[in-house]
């Protein structure tokens, strides 16, 4: 597994993360760690990370920005006191699209509801 390979797993559970915590599902003292974790590793790669494999229209600089929002957007989403409005709530699901759009073009990423009800 390459770090693209990694950069791509770990981008794909937060989006799982961030959606399960939108659609309601607990959030306990685990999944919060393993989210502010993923996002780290992120933060981590995302410098470095050779984006070639998009193809696509949207720029190298533009995706690590939407990324670099999405993960503080996470990290801010799943505290507990964050409020969280209609508007914060769309921007989120926007740029989420846009990046799934943008890597996962042809995948739709599932919650699993067993797993995810257990905090």
């Amino acid at each position: 597994m390459d770090e693209t390979q990694l950069f791509l797993m770990k981008l794909h559970l937060l989006i799982v993360m961030v959606k399960a915590k939108l659609k309601g599902y607990p959030t306990g003292d685990f999944r919060k760690e393993a989210v502010l974790e993923n996002t780290a590793g992120l933060f981590k790669t995302l410098p470095h990370l050779n984006i070639g494999f998009l193809g696509s229209n949207i720029s190298s600089h533009l995706f690590k920005e939407r990324v670099k929002l999405l993960s503080v957007m996470a990290i801010a989403i799943i505290s507990n006191d964050y409020p969280l409005g209609i508007h914060r709530r769309e921007a989120v699901l926007d740029n989420m699209e846009i990046i799934i759009e943008t890597v996962f073009p042809r995948q739709k990423i599932s919650l699993f509801h067993e797993v995810l009800m257990a905090a």
